[in-house]
């Protein structure tokens, strides 16, 4: 009760503001999936009441609907977002409500998502209670799904709150200009706490949107195949021929194909020893690759870090953080409050 009056007041102070699929727990391989768009446009805030329904959940019996679930992960501290509506003259937007002030990067990816069970935001929090109630092992995968386990525990009167301050991250890739390509931490109470030059995929094959992270493994294998930038001429000379889907690998895949609607070879690759990954979007990962320089893209999807700079990342983040990548620049998304970013 003393956790749903603080949410009440909480919230009243903010209605003024503003690759690499994962194939078993030791083994991945990459390949190029898509996710949904997140609009770039900074979010304006809002000038009129923020509209919502009183929650109430009770934690016997167990949770019967959706509300009863995000309402219970509400009082545990693992969703600190309510969805809400700007109610206003002519006028009724779309504006999830967070429990403080949050920069305008994430309020605009939490507002870009329907409010129901896929939500990314609603998912990263049932993984986060999931690892802190004992379901998730050390190797875990969890898609985020209200299963019977995870309704059951939800149940509990003792179900454990969240241990971790809430976390997220947030990858820039600003391709075509300046700004170099960035991995941001942001952590509630500290605002940007860490940040590092990074290299996303080519051709544009790590998409925009927003994902939690799934799995986390200090050193894996990947397997897969790399997009390969080729001309027409050499895509329509390659018609008919396979190549492994891994280096390696028996098993055979058409060897050319499409990437941002440009021509690719696909090349099988089979990499032992990556270090320090964060599973996000069906196995897209962030984690540690060495590459000459940092900042642009170069890989097949995933999110890759220098040396120095990925066992940092791995140390900060925790099973359901999300994270968002996006083509804006950083600089369009000013923290409302919080410390300057560590330098990597």
């Amino acid at each position: 009760m003393e956790r749903r009056v603080l949410k009440t007041l909480l919230l009243a102070s903010v209605m003024a503001l503003g690759g690499c699929l994962a194939q078993s727990p030791e083994h991945t391989a990459a390949r190029v999936v898509h996710g949904r768009t997140v609009a770039a446009t900074p979010a304006a805030s809002p000038s009129v009441p923020i509209q919502r329904p009183s929650p109430s959940f009770s934690p016997s019996p167990a949770p019967h609907d959706f509300s009863d679930v995000v309402t219970r992960l509400q009082d545990l501290g693992y969703l600190p977002l309510v969805h809400a509506h700007i109610h206003g003259k002519d006028r009724n937007i779309r504006h999830d409500a967070w429990l403080w002030p949050v920069s305008t990067a994430l309020q605009n990816a939490a507002d870009e998502y329907p409010w129901n069970a896929g939500n990314p935001f609603i998912r990263g929090a049932v993984i986060q209670f999931e690892r802190a109630n004992g379901i998730l092992g050390p190797k875990g995968v969890s898609e985020g799904k209200l299963h019977k386990t995870v309704m059951q525990a939800l149940s509990e009167k003792h179900a454990n709150p969240d241990p971790w301050p809430y976390e997220w991250v947030y990858v820039t890739k600003a391709n075509g200009t300046r700004q170099p390509e960035q991995l941001h931490v942001w952590e509630h109470g500290k605002g940007w706490i860490w940040h590092t030059v990074v290299n996303t995929g080519v051709l544009g094959s790590t998409q925009d949107g927003t994902w939690p992270i799934y799995q986390r493994l200090p050193k894996t294998t990947m397997r897969g195949v790399f997009p390969q930038p080729i001309s027409w001429a050499s895509y329509h000379g390659l018609a008919g021929q396979r190549v492994p889907q891994w280096a390696g690998s028996s098993l055979m895949q058409p060897a050319r194909g499409t990437v941002g609607g440009s021509p690719v070879r696909w090349v099988p690759y089979n990499d032992p020893g990556i270090l320090w990954v964060n599973y996000f979007d069906d196995g897209r990962g962030i984690h540690y690759y060495p590459r000459a320089a940092y900042g642009f893209p170069q890989s097949a999807g995933c999110v890759e870090e220098p040396y120095h700079a990925a066992p940092v990342t791995y140390r900060l983040l925790h099973y359901g953080v999300p994270v968002t990548v996006s083509g804006a620049l950083f600089g369009l998304a000013i923290p409302t409050h919080g410390t300057q970013a560590k330098k990597n």
